[in-house]
C-alpha cells in the first residue's frame, strides 16, 4: 500500500503569533538586522515586488487599495522559501474597525512542495516595520540620542514607541503628532510610566530639535519640510510621500532598504527625483551595507542622515521563521491538511 505523505501544515492566528514571541521588539531587531546582512551579502533571492495600486472606482481616490506580493528565498542559516501577500484598505482606515492593512505569511517545505507553516502576518509587519527605524537608530542615529519627534500615532506609531526605546535606551522624550488628536493621547497615555510621551500640535513641534524623527502616516501628499529636519537628526521615512522633495534632496546622506527595488517605484519621491537626475544614485547607500562595515553611516554629529525605506519581504520570512520554530517548541497553533488523499499523482 501507498504511504502517502502527510501534508500537514501549521496554521498561526494573530493570537498565536503573539504566543510565540511576535511582540519581543528585541527579539525582532535582531531578525531584521541578520536579514539585511544575509541580504547585502547575497544570500538572499528576492524578486522586485509587484505592487497592485487600484483607485477609487468612484472618486478616483488615488491607491485606495493595495496589495502587495514578495516571494522570497532566504539562504545560510535560514534556508527558507517563503511569500508574504500584503494588502492595504483606506476603506478599513476610515471606518475604524479593522486594521488598514491585512497580511498573511507562507513558509514553504522546499521537500515536498507544500506550505510548512501559515501565518496572520499583520502583526509581523507591524513589528519588523518599526524594527526596521530601530535598526537604523542602531548605526544612524547620535549616540545618547534623548529626544525623538513621531508623527502618526496609528499601529505603526505604537511599535515605533516600542522599537525606538529597545533600540536607543537614552530617549528621555518621545513627542507624538497626529492628525487625531484623541488618539495620540490614548497612544501617549498607553507608554505611561514606560517613557515621557507629549501630545503636540504639529508636524515642526514634534521635530524641534530631535535627535530622531519618524513619519508613519498613510498620508498620499507630501507634507514635511526640509526646514524642519533639525542639524545631527536621524530621520525615519517609513512612507512613500511623506517628505518633499528639498528633505531628499538636503540631506546629508541617504540610506534606503534596497534602492535596487525601490528606484522601480515611480510613485516613490526618490525614484523619480533620480530619474530626473537631481539625486545621485551613487550616493545613495543601503543598510545592509552599513552594518556589513562595507560603507560608512554617520561620520559627523552634525549630518543629517535620512533613512528612506518600504519594506522587504525577507524581514519578514525571517521573522516568520523564528515565530514557526518557536510555535513547534511550544506546541501552539493548529495542523492543517491539504488532503487526506491526493486524488491524482
Amino acid at each position: 500500500m501507498t504511504d502517502y505523505y502527510n501534508p500537514e501544515f501549521l496554521f498561526l492566528t494573530q493570537e498565536d503569533v503573539i504566543a510565540a514571541g511576535g511582540l519581543d521588539m528585541q527579539a525582532t531587531q535582531d531578525d531584521v538586522e541578520l536579514a539585511y546582512r544575509l541580504f547585502s551579502s547575497g544570500q538572499i533571492e528576492q524578486p522586485h515586488k509587484p505592487v497592485f495600486r487600484i483607485d477609487h472606482p468612484e472618486t478616483g481616490e488615488e491607491q485606495y487599495y493595495l496589495a502587495v506580493s514578495m516571494p522570497v528565498y532566504v539562504k545560510g542559516e535560514i534556508n527558507r522559501l517563503g511569500h508574504k501577500w500584503a494588502a492595504e484598505s483606506m476603506a478599513n482606515a476610515k471606518r475604524g474597525d479593522m486594521p488598514m492593512g491585512v497580511d498573511v505569511i507562507l513558509l514553504h517545505d522546499m521537500e515536498h512542495a507544500i506550505p510548512h507553516a501559515i501565518m496572520e502576518g499583520g502583526l509581523i509587519t507591524a513589528m519588523r516595520t518599526s524594527a526596521v527605524a530601530g535598526v537604523g537608530a542602531k548605526y544612524l542615529a547620535n549616540p545618547g540620542s534623548k529626544v525623538a519627534g513621531l508623527v502618526g500615532a496609528g499601529i505603526i506609531g505604537r511599535t515605533m514607541i516600542m522599537s525606538l526605546t529597545t533600540a536607543m535606551p537614552s530617549l528621555e522624550e518621545i513627542r507624538l503628532y497626529d492628525l487625531n488628536q484623541p488618539r495620540a493621547e490614548a497612544l501617549a497615555a498607553e507608554f505611561s510610566g514606560q517613557i515621557k510621551v507629549m501630545v503636540v500640535d504639529s508636524v515642526e513641534a514634534a521635530f524641534k530639535d530631535a535627535d530622531i524623527i519618524t513619519t508613519q502616516t498613510t498620508s498620499r501628499t507630501p507634507f514635511v519640510n526640509s526646514e524642519w529636519i533639525p542639524t545631527g537628526s536621524y530621520y525615519a521615512h517609513m512612507s512613500a510621500k511623506e517628505g518633499k522633495d528639498e528633505v531628499f534632496l538636503e540631506t546629508d546622506k541617504l540610506v534606503t532598504d534596497n534602492w535596487e527595488t525601490l528606484k522601480t517605484w515611480d510613485f516613490f519621491t526618490a525614484t523619480r527625483l533620480a530619474k530626473e537626475g537631481l539625486l545621485n544614485e551613487a550616493e545613495i547607500t543601503d543598510i545592509g551595507k552599513i552594518i556589513l562595515g562595507e560603507k560608512e553611516g554617520r561620520t559627523s554629529r552634525e549630518q543629517k542622515i535620512l533613512f528612506a525605506n518600504l519594506g522587504m519581504g525577507c524581514l519578514d520570512i525571517v521573522v516568520a521563521e523564528r515565530i514557526f520554530q518557536n510555535a513547534k517548541k511550544l506546541g501552539i497553533g493548529q495542523k492543517l491538511k491539504l488532503w487526506e488523499k491526493p486524488l491524482w499523482i
